[in-house]
Order: structure tokens, then C-alpha cells, then sequence
């Protein structure tokens, strides 16, 4: 059914061989590409695209001159949704390939590849049509999968909602229909059952959403109205660090079969309780990547509320390069890592913040940074969040009871971990007494510990520590560096907008200690298409660095209070976070309005 390839097709070389045989790329930069390509499932024309190695339309040209195919610009082109989805989305992935065009029994095809004569057979086969296969690049081609799916699926959650509403039409008295709301449901005894098919689509409708605005946590919560006539389940969705209400609310009578659907789905929770909070894991796939979800239920008094934080494996980039350190920040940190192999590193690195300021992504990186096959490296994580290659990763679980009253919490893993012989080891979170003075022992006895500690800015970790009763010439001796971190958005690159800065931001700069040069200029967020009118698109991190010496050691010895240590940390080059973030400011990555939002408190 397809159109046949063109002669001599097979004596055609192949990407690598041109780029290789031309000399266009030298051959260092073209192994590492690939290693990119296998590493991150990515096309290597998208790859070399990415790493602007080649221009788009040389690399096309190029190919279209060797393999004897027509090419279209799919930059140029808006193909019709209707032509696109003659392919589902799966395939057309899968294949690298999308329909841009149709006319009478033939369909143009755009392809990465369409020397694939097999692909083309077989999209004949699926569409009933001929097929006519383009050249096109693999990251156009995405990217019009992306547009065309996205809207579709915006377009699905509104029309779910409507015809679920419509759906529950009860009959009254009089014979006409109404939507059934709180009091009809009151009257009547009977649910809707969690495993009805309006159920599954709301939840995938819900979801759906989540993963189209890159939200990290879904809130799903009841809501009833006094007259019973605006009685909703409220869904919102938490991008960029704030909560955004979704497109659609949830109808009333649908408020029980959604809790059970998602304890049903998470497969460890009490579909028939109601009256305690539970905890439990999702796991879904996604166009082939895996996502988890971290779902909390509470009883309130409308109804069960739900929580549900999104941890994305794929998008999670554990490189501490790419983390937003300023320069001398990320040195200072690296230094703390040195050491390992020939000489033994010891010692406790803490990071502390809020949650959701990125504490565990922090630490992953560092693992990442020390990791190496002559390092043993282990955690104790509740949960684990993301598997990094040659990391042992022990999931923590306080209800597994280990006799005797004990619990597999992280004071007994790290209690085991010391039998393991391990070189790091990283526990997640120090939230007693108990798992502290452990985590400081195994510090103590030549081994470079890792945790999390939930403090406001450094020096406050030092003084937590000595309240939970552990001796001051003990955390003295042991403790290396305290990182404190916050998330502030990040000004979209596509629409910000320079302008001089207002007397109040200078105000805001003097009051802590950062010098904005005669002339400098800051941005503003403006708002487009990309960033959803927010003028902001994703987060950068805002960090304090503090770097135990002897004279911070000694006034720890003498006094751990706060205020002392922080003292002596700035004037020993200490950065607070408020200043870290107003160097950002001047960079052009956020606002004075971001860093006063997200930092601890104005210095």
C-alpha cells in the first residue's frame, strides 16, 4: 500500500557514517552524542539538535541529499489534529513519524527515517491509505505530537466533565431531569461504585492534567455548600511551587468513588475506612516513562482530601553542575566531597529547608557527584524517590515491626548499614535523637554521611542538633557543611522584559549587603503563550552554604545558638539565602518579589 523506496536504497549511509566520512562533527563529539542518545531514549538527530552540533535545516538538508527523499519543514507547516490523529499517539512516537498532510486515498507522511520501508507498509496497512513518506527532523516531529496531544487532551478533560454531569441526570418527581447534588445524594443511601467507568475517566482526566502543566503535587478536595446547589470536589494542581485551580471541578456525588478509586489504585489502603489519614504509592506509565505518585488521604469533615505529590523520574536531572549553584558556592560544596579513595572523607553533610525546596533532589546529585565503582555507597530513604545506578537503596518502613518493639525506621538501617562496610552512606531525614547521634557516630567513624534536617537556614541545623541532646564537641568535631535551600520561580526566558530597578528593590539589595552597579538592570515577568501568562517557568534554587572552620567549631563548643554561628559564617564569606537569591536577581533568572517569597526571612 505504501509507495515503494527509492532505488538503491540500501547502498545509502546512514547519519553517523555521513557526519563520520564528511568530517562535519569531529568524532569525540559524535560518540558522546550517542552515549546522550542511549542514555536519555532520545533520537540522535533530536540529540544533535539539542547540543546545536548541527543546524536544524543543514542537518536536513543533508540527509534529504543522501537518501533521496523529499523533506518538509514541519516548523513552517500547521498540520490539521484531524491528519495527525489518523495516527495514535503511541505509534506515531514510537515510529518517529506523523501524518502533516492528506489528499484523496494518499497520506503524506513525515518521518525521521523513512528509508524504514517496513514502517511505511505498515502505517499503510493501519490507515487504509497510501502512504507518501517526507523527511522531516525527529524534534519537529515530537514537537507536533506534543501541540497536537496537548490540546487534545485539554480538550478531553472539559468534554469528560460534561458528559459525566450529564451522565447523572436522575429522574424527579415531575419527570424532568436535574443533576443529582448533595441533597439527592442524601436521600439516597446507594454510592457510585469506585470501579464505574466515569470513575476511571475522571481519575485519568485528573491526572492527565497534572502531567499536560508539569504539576508537582494534585490536590483533590471536597467542598460542600450549605444550600447543596455548589457543592463541588475542587481540583488543583501546584506548578512552579503555586497552586493553580484546574479547568474543572468534580461533581458532588462522585466525591466517595474518587477516594476509593485512588485507594484501590494505590493497592495498600482501607477502601472502607474513612475516619483515618492513609499513606500509599501509585505507578503508572507514561507515553513511556514511569511516574509515581505519592498519595496522602485525610478524613475532613466534607469528605476524605487527597494529596498527591508526582515524582517523575525521567525529568529529574541528578547532576550537581545543572543544580543553580553560583560558582564559588558549587567549589566550596565540592570541596567538602573531596578526599574518597586515597584518603578517607568522613564527616556529616546536612541540607536543610521547607518541604518541597528540593532537599532530595540536593542530595541525590551529591551521591551522584561521589559516586564511583570503588565507592560503596548506600541509603535509607522513605521512600525511595529515584534509583541511581550503582547506589544500594534501602526503603525505610516504620510499620514492618523487627520484634522486641522495634521498627525498621532509619535509627535500626543505619544501625545495620555500619555492619555493611560502606563508604557513604545517606539517611533521609534526621528527625530525632536517635537517628542523629547514629548518623553522627557513623560520621565519626570514617564514613561521609549524607541527611536532610527541617531548619530555616544553616546555622539554625547546628543548634537543632545540640537540642535533640546530642554532646556540642560531638557535633563540633563531626559536622562538615550545612546547606539551606528554597525554590523562587524562575522568569521565563521566552517573554521577560528588562527595566531599571524600583527604589524599593535597591532598598531591599542595600538592606542585605548586595551591590547593584550604577546603570545595572533587572527583569520583570510579562506573561506568553509558554509560561501560561505567568511570566515564570520553573524554579531556580536560592542556597546558604555554611562551611564548618575551627572558629565555628570553637563557638560551638562554647555557645551553638544561631545567631553567633551566623555571625561568624558571614563574615568568614557565608552567603545567606536572600543574598544568594538577589545575585539571581541581578543574573535575570528571578525577582526581588521571588527571593522576599521564598527566602527564610529579609537579613
Amino acid at each position: 500500500m505504501g509507495m515503494p523506496p527509492p532505488k538503491g536504497l540500501q547502498r545509502k549511509r546512514n547519519l553517523r557514517e555521513i557526519l563520520i566520512e564528511d568530517k562535519l562533527i569531529p568524532e569525540e563529539q559524535l560518540k558522546a552524542a550517542e552515549e546522550t542518545s542511549k542514555k536519555e531514549n532520545k533520537n540522535l538527530q533530536q540529540v544533535l539538535v539539542e547540543l546545536k552540533l548541527l543546524p536544524e535545516l543543514k542537518l536536513l538538508k543533508l540527509l534529504a541529499d543522501e537518501w533521496g527523499f523529499k523533506a518538509v519543514d514541519l516548523t513552517k507547516l500547521e498540520p490539521e489534529p484531524e491528519v495527525v490523529q489518523l495516527l495514535t499517539e503511541n505509534i506515531a512516537r514510537k515510529q518517529l513519524c506523523v501524518p502533516f498532510s492528506r489528499k484523496d486515498n494518499v497520506l503524506f507522511l513525515a518521518m525521521a527515517d523513512p528509508r524504514d520501508f517496513l514502517i511505511v507498509e505498515d502505517i499503510g496497512l493501519r490507515t487504509g491509505f497510501d502512504v507518501q513518506p517526507y523527511l522531516a527532523l525527529a524534534p519537529w516531529i515530537l514537537k507536533v505530537l506534543d501541540v497536537v496531544y496537548a490540546k487534545e487532551s485539554n480538550a478531553q478533560v472539559d468534554q469528560l466533565v460534561e458528559s459525566v454531569q450529564a451522565s447523572q441526570a436522575l429522574p424527579t418527581e415531575e419527570g424532568s431531569f436535574s443533576l443529582a447534588g448533595a441533597e439527592a445524594e442524601k436521600k439516597d443511601i446507594s454510592e457510585i461504585e469506585a470501579g464505574a467507568p466515569e470513575v476511571e475517566k475522571l481519575v485519568n482526566a485528573i491526572i492527565l492534567g497534572a502531567l499536560n502543566t508539569k504539576a508537582s503535587d494534585i490536590h483533590i478536595e471536597p467542598f460542600e455548600d450549605p444550600n447543596g446547589k455548589n457543592s463541588k470536589v475542587m481540583i488543583r494542581y501546584r506548578v512552579d511551587g503555586m497552586l493553580r485551580p484546574a479547568s474543572f471541578s468534580i461533581p458532588w456525588v462522585f466525591r466517595q468513588a474518587i477516594a476509593a478509586k485512588i485507594k484501590i489504585m494505590s493497592n495498600s489502603m482501607n477502601i472502607t475506612e474513612r475516619r483515618i489519614p492513609q499513606s500509599g504509592r501509585i505507578q503508572i506509565i507514561a507515553k513511556g516513562n514511569p511516574i509515581e505518585f505519592r498519595v496522602e488521604m485525610v478524613p475532613t469533615v466534607f469528605g476524605e482530601s487527597c494529596v498527591m505529590r508526582i515524582l517523575d523520574r525521567a525529568s529529574v536531572r541528578v547532576d550537581i553542575k545543572i543544580m543553580g549553584f553560583l560558582p564559588d558556592t558549587e567549589v566550596k560544596l565540592l570541596q567538602q566531597f573531596q578526599g574518597i579513595g586515597g584518603k578517607k572523607n568522613f564527616g556529616l553533610v546536612l541540607v536543610c529547608g521547607p518541604t518541597g525546596s528540593g532537599k532530595s533532589t540536593t542530595l541525590y546529585a551529591c551521591l551522584n557527584h561521589v559516586n564511583r565503582p570503588d565507592i560503596k555507597i548506600i541509603t535509607a530513604e522513605n521512600p525511595v524517590e529515584y534509583n541511581i545506578d550503582g547506589i544500594v537503596q534501602v526503603p525505610v518502613n516504620p510499620d514492618v515491626k523487627l520484634g522486641e518493639g522495634k521498627k525498621f525506621d532509619f535509627a535500626s538501617a543505619l544501625r545495620s548499614f555500619m555492619r555493611l562496610d560502606p563508604d557513604v552512606i545517606m539517611v533521609g531525614e534526621i528527625r530525632d535523637e536517635e537517628t542523629a547521634h547514629i548518623a553522627l557516630e557513623a560520621a565519626m567513624t570514617g564514613h561521609l554521611v549524607f541527611s536532610t534536617i527541617h531548619t530555616n537556614d544553616a546555622p539554625s541545623a547546628l543548634e537543632r542538633l545540640t537540642q535533640m541532646g546530642l554532646p556540642r564537641f560531638v557535633v563540633a568535631n563531626t559536622m562538615k557543611a550545612v546547606l539551606a535551600q528554597r525554590l523562587a520561580r524562575r522568569l521565563c526566558k521566552d517573554c521577560k522584559v528588562e527595566a531599571d530597578p524600583s527604589p524599593e528593590e535597591l532598598a531591599v539589595f542595600e538592606a542585605n549587603g548586595v551591590k547593584v552597579k550604577p546603570g545595572a538592570k533587572l527583569f520583570r515577568a510579562k506573561g506568553c503563550d509558554v509560561c501560561k501568562g505567568t511570566g515564570y517557568k520553573g524554579r531556580c534554587g536560592m542556597h546558604e552554604l555554611l562551611i564548618l572552620n575551627d572558629e565555628i567549631r570553637l563557638q560551638l563548643l562554647k555557645d551553638p545558638s544561631a545567631i553567633p554561628v551566623k555571625e561568624i559564617a558571614m563574615k568568614n564569606g557565608m552567603r545567606t539565602i536572600a543574598m544568594d537569591g538577589l545575585e539571581k536577581v541581578l543574573l535575570g533568572l528571578t525577582t526581588v518579589k521571588e527571593v522576599l517569597g521564598g527566602a527564610a526571612e529579609k537579613e
